[in-house]
Parts: structure tokens; C-alpha cells; sequence
């Protein structure tokens, strides 16, 4: 499952970021990285945005950024 698949405040734990390593970088920066608990909490009105809680930060990503993200939801668990 990817990040951008999740549903409004869904909980799910990151597996892999498929991006390269420019992307993977910036987003380790924010605490993006495998093995954490993310949160989506709300898409943009036009889907273009999606923000995410992560240790109780707020981070918006665009869609295609969110497509690179491997997740596993704790309903899969």
C-alpha cells in the first residue's frame, strides 16, 4: 500500500521510500524514514496534497512524492 492510498486520519507504518536519494534525504530530514508511524490527516481539496502527522509534526507532501511512500496500515497488520 502507498501513503497516498491511506484515508483521512489512517495510521500506518512506513516501510520503504522508493524516491531517490535527494528525496529520501529532505524527507529523513522531517523524520520521514522506515519504521515510522505516520498519520494522514487530510488530502487538498484537489488531491494535489496530502498532510501527514509524524512524532506530532505536520508535513504536506505532493501526491507524487506520497506515490513513492510504502506503507503498511495497522488494519494490515
Amino acid at each position: 500500500m502507498r501513503l497516498d492510498e491511506l484515508k483521512k486520519n489512517e495510521e500506518a507504518i512506513v516501510k520503504r521510500v522508493n524516491a531517490d536519494k535527494v528525496l529520501r534525504s529532505r524527507l529523513a530530514f522531517f523524520g520521514l524514514s522506515k519504521g515510522v508511524k505516520v498519520i494522514l490527516r487530510e488530502y487538498s481539496l484537489a488531491k494535489q496534497t496530502v498532510k501527514i502527522e509524524i512524532n506530532r509534526a505536520l508535513l504536506a507532501l505532493r501526491i507524487d512524492e506520497a506515490k513513492k511512500i510504502e506503507v503498511q496500515s495497522y488494519e494490515e497488520q
